[in-house]
């Protein structure tokens, strides 16, 4: 499997909506809800993912993670004065498990350099949290609902 990276194109927005509102809708559980209420809440939680990095993180790097050139996940990096940090990371369910994750998470600490690398993660997302923990990553902060964690400035995963 060939897993590589590429620049977020105007045109990766169905593929992104679709990536984001799958991997929300199980967060949330909302495949159990209503139609019109999942619909609109999904569509708000997607708009909302998707401004805050721009909004947050201006100067962020956008990319569609590729397995066999095939676009299965989204990931959000900002390189900052004195951490990178790692905004978003989304792997299509039916690709997990397959190392992508690591991957891609191994790359953007290595290319950190002297800068620690920082994330955030949702504490019950306790799947993404071993994930990180296996990789050097430490909870740093955070509250009960998401959780600070980082990755040492020239430790590696």
């Amino acid at each position: 499997m060939t897993i590589s990276l590429r620049p977020e194109q105007p045109d990766d927005g169905p593929f992104l909506r679709h990536l984001i509102t799958t991997t929300i809708s199980q967060e949330l559980g909302a495949d159990f809800w209503p139609e019109p209420m999942r619909s609109h809440l999904l569509g708000v939680q997607y708009s909302a993912r998707c401004q805050f990095f721009r909004d947050r993180f201006p100067t962020g790097e956008s990319s569609i993670i590729l397995l066999d050139g095939v676009a299965a996940g989204w990931l959000c990096v900002a390189a900052l004065a004195d951490e990178v940090r790692l905004a978003e990371i989304m792997i299509l369910p039916e690709h997990r498990g397959k190392g992508a994750g690591t991957a891609v998470i191994r790359r953007v600490v290595e290319n950190a350099g002297d800068r620690p690398v920082r994330l955030s993660v949702n504490a019950l997302n306790t799947n993404a949290a071993r994930l990180y923990e296996r990789m050097g990553f430490r909870r740093i902060g955070g509250d009960e609902v998401q959780h600070l964690m980082e990755h040492p400035a020239g430790a590696t995963c």
